[in-house]
């Protein structure tokens, strides 16, 4: 399994890699205030997708702070003793044979 993992993470950064290759040319992003920035092509998407991650990790953190507090209440105190475990109410029986034969044959 963990040499899937690589050999997918090895597929991903060939891809990536042949993609920023192609995509060398430099471009001019004009922004605010008459400024602007100089760079190939995939530096920009590279920027563009690494804001973008960011941007929505910052934008979950109210729902986990949340979410983590409402779990936190929820769970037992550490004083507290855990509540008893039910008792079944039979004890499981063994299989029974349907046909008469003991092996199964």
């Amino acid at each position: 399994m963990r040499a899937l993992a690589w050999f997918v993470r090895l597929i991903l950064f060939l891809l990536l890699f042949g993609l920023a290759l192609n995509n060398l040319e430099p471009i001019e992003l004009h922004l605010l205030f008459g400024t602007h920035w100089r760079a190939p092509l995939f530096v920009l998407l590279l920027a563009a997708f690494t804001l973008g991650v960011a941007l929505g990790a910052l934008a979950m953190i109210p729902v986990w702070l949340r979410a983590r507090r409402a779990a936190g209440a929820a769970a037992p105190k550490t004083g507290a003793a855990p509540p008893p475990a039910p008792e079944p109410a039979e004890p499981p029986q063994p299989p029974r044979v349907i046909d008469g034969s003991p092996d199964g044959v």
